[in-house]
């Protein structure tokens, strides 16, 4: 496994073996969440009886604010350390979980509030994993932490239909039923609360230094960073989305739609612990990043041309590239750093960019499907961007550091 430069040395702030596992359970916990309030809503689309403006703002919402507050973590993280900044991103995200419940409004509205908490968590976790654990741990940590995203995906994907039938299987009940995953949420809330004795004082987070200050914006290799995560998320969050109604509008049941769902989530799961975890092991990345994305475009092309009896085979390849995906990029913050600061950085540009980039998918497929009536050139625009995809994004696999 490769060595990360830069504090390999054990520092005060890395846990005693005592402690450890107690971080373990609260950085576990806190992944879990971070996904839970996007896989919740694509199941129940339909039962929520939107407007299609609505339906395209609970969809493409989201990414623009995880791209918008990607800085706000930079900034939370330098001023009260990664810890509190990340108690603060939960206490959002419980609160924008608990409100959804209160009609097409308060969805609206705690969807965002819970996306400017993902956003902030989404910057810290890299930059908390590098300060709080061993350097020769970092694939195995960001493996895990891509199979706990990767969880909470299978979690919130396979229970919303579940939770909504017995709820009563009606408009209401698809409205309690997301307020309901604030449960999760605020016992990672509760768990985490003990690692706050080890926030940083204000204004004194370790690799906070003027002279390492590299603008990330003219690095090819933060750029490539960005593309890779970018692309990725783009794929991912536009089925997110959009796949149990691909699956409704080809003739699936919404069972079979969410059932189908599901196998992507959890295939996904597999998929983000396997790619970081192995990748870590070796120095070039390049491999992996071309599995992925060949995964993801495959995947795509098979729900657009293969029978649908074979839904099962391509929707399980789509979700273990989408799930390498996202997985690798965020190990490529870490190990493309050369400091806790540089990996917080370049998660805050690769997110701000990527999330911008990532929001825009949902939208014109959206629009698209609309436009034409089916999904044939939604899915051709998407693995058309896979190709491009695969030829701007192998740098960022190169062994080099920012």
């Amino acid at each position: 496994m490769n060595e990360l430069s830069g504090g390999n040395t054990r520092t005060a702030t890395q846990a005693r073996a005592g402690q450890l596992w107690l971080l373990w359970l609260g950085f576990i916990l806190v992944s879990m969440n971070m996904r839970l309030i996007f896989t919740t809503v694509g199941p129940l689309l339909a039962e929520f009886h939107l407007s299609f403006s609505s339906t395209l703002m609970v969809t493409t919402l989201p990414l623009v604010l995880l791209s918008v507050f990607s800085i706000t973590g930079v900034k939370l993280r330098q001023r009260f350390g990664e810890e509190r900044a990340l108690f603060l991103a939960l206490a959002l995200l419980c609160l924008g979980c608990a409100v959804r419940g209160l009609g097409e409004m308060m969805l609206l509205v705690g969807t965002a509030i819970g996306s400017i908490g993902i956003a902030i968590m989404n910057v810290i976790m890299p930059a908390l994993a590098r300060k709080r654990f061993q350097p020769r741990q970092m694939g195995t940590v960001m493996g895990i932490y891509a199979l706990m995203l990767g969880v909470g995906a299978v979690i919130g994907a396979s229970g919303a239909f579940p939770l909504y039938l017995a709820l009563g299987a009606n408009e209401p009940a698809a409205y309690q039923s997301l307020a309901l995953w604030a449960l999760p949420a605020l016992l990672a809330m509760l768990i985490w609360l003990p690692q706050l004795r080890y926030a940083a004082a204000a204004g004194l987070v370790p690799g906070v230094q003027n002279g390492e200050r590299v603008n990330l914006y003219r690095q090819p290799v933060a750029w490539s960073v960005t593309l890779f995560f970018g692309l990725q998320v783009l794929n991912l969050y536009v089925f997110l989305a959009w796949m149990p109604t691909i699956f409704i509008s080809r003739g699936s049941t919404p069972e079979a739609a969410a059932l189908l769902f599901s196998a992507s989530q959890f295939s996904l799961m597999i998929g983000g612990f396997l790619v970081p975890f192995f990748a870590a092991r070796v120095a070039d990345q390049r491999g992996f990043m071309v599995l992925t994305i060949l995964l993801c475009l495959f995947g795509t092309l098979g729900i657009l041309y293969a029978p649908g009896s074979t839904a099962m085979i391509w929707v399980l390849l789509l979700g273990f590239g989408q799930g390498a995906g996202p997985g690798l990029g965020t190990y490529l913050f870490v190990v493309r750093s050369a400091s806790g600061e540089s990996a917080a950085r370049l998660s805050a540009m690769a997110q701000s960019v990527g999330y911008l980039i990532a929001g825009l998918g949902p939208l014109l497929v959206g629009y698209l499907w609309t436009f034409v009536g089916n999904w044939d050139l939604p899915l051709l625009l998407v693995a058309g961007l896979l190709v491009v995809e695969l030829l701007v994004c192998l740098p960022a696999g190169r062994n080099q550091r920012i």
